[in-house]
């Protein structure tokens, strides 16, 4: 029970005690269930590979064509709530002016998906992606939208590339008007022993 988390089994109590028609048996099944879909599963463990500290080697491109601007930035990350999300606190500048991210990914069970969210200095915004990890490419590829601030909502990918166990590369696109992807963010990611 203490795996499941305080809030989860106030959840199922309350959703147990709510309904007084619901029988044992049923109340089994809707434990069972909770608990499936609160396990620390092998999708969880493999966001292990991102905790410790990188060094990120950061481009962005504002617009098809455009010289990128690059920095050097930091990224911390840490296993939380049991193991079953990955957070990464990103530190450095973007675009001359300084920049802080945090990155929540995590595997959700029920959807048999990654979601990971996004939130930064430079917005208000949130930015939720759902994806897939390829075992055989060691990629995770995320898709999602993101807000403009000129108004309108633009499609995004993101591809992250496992190159070893201490590289990692992080490629965002954002769909242009005419369909086509344009490379918007590129960050190589080296882990620092």
């Amino acid at each position: 029970m203490k795996k499941a988390g305080f809030a989860l089994a106030l959840f199922i109590l309350t959703a147990v005690l709510g309904s007084a028609q619901t029988s044992e048996q049923d109340q089994a099944k809707m434990m069972e269930a909770y608990m499936k879909a609160g396990a620390v599963t092998a999708d969880h463990e493999a966001l292990k590979f991102f905790t410790g500290r990188w060094k990120v080697e950061a481009k962005m491109w504002a617009a098809p064509g455009a010289p990128p601007t690059e920095s050097v930035n930091t990224n911390e990350g840490e296993m939380i709530l049991g193991g079953r999300y990955v957070r990464l606190a990103y530190k450095g500048e973007m675009m001359g002016q300084p920049f802080e991210g945090l990155q929540i990914t995590g595997y959700d069970n029920i959807e048999k998906a990654y979601k990971t969210l996004w939130i930064d200095n430079s917005s208000t915004s949130f930015y939720l992606l759902t994806g897939k990890y390829d075992a055989a490419k060691k990629t995770y590829t995320f898709t999602g939208r993101w807000t403009d601030p000129m108004g309108g909502i633009t499609p995004v990918r993101m591809v992250i590339k496992i190159v070893s166990p201490d590289e990692y590369m992080s490629e965002t696109y954002m769909a242009m008007p005419d369909g086509k992807d344009f490379l918007n963010m590129s960050d190589r990611s080296v882990r620092v022993k």
